[in-house]
């Protein structure tokens, strides 16, 4: 084996340039989209806890496995809000101190973990 010296202009040299020449330019870009933590505490101070926001059947049915796994008997996990839901919803809340109204409140979103159902009520048609 020959020690060869390096080459002049080899590729980490060039990668380390082009790494200086850069980096203010990527530091000046806008900060992903993210919201940051104090954002996020905003949105949930304004957020109405009573209000019950328009769920699809796909986040009624994990509604309903959440309801399931703490112990409440939600019936079937079919996302729909039956009479059985509503029950288990009820005494869930009447358990852990919140209002037992049976529906699925941004309350009882929270405090199920399933804080991305959250939210404002949907607009009803004509509003």
């Amino acid at each position: 084996f020959e020690c060869l010296p390096p080459r002049k202009g080899g590729p980490v040299k060039k990668f380390v340039i082009a790494t200086i020449v850069l980096l203010p330019a990527i530091a000046a870009l806008p900060a992903t989209a993210q919201p940051t933590k104090s954002d996020q505490s905003a949105q949930v101070l304004r957020l109405n806890m009573n209000a019950v926001p328009d769920l699809d059947q796909s986040s009624i049915r994990q509604v309903q496995q959440m309801l399931q796994q703490k112990g409440f008997d939600p019936g079937p996990l079919d996302g729909i809000v039956g009479p059985r839901t509503r029950e288990a919803t009820r005494k869930y809340q009447d358990r852990f101190g919140m209002k037992a109204s049976g529906e699925i409140d941004n309350q009882t979103l929270f405090a199920l973990g399933q804080v991305e159902f959250a939210g404002q009520p949907a607009k009803e048609p004509g509003r």
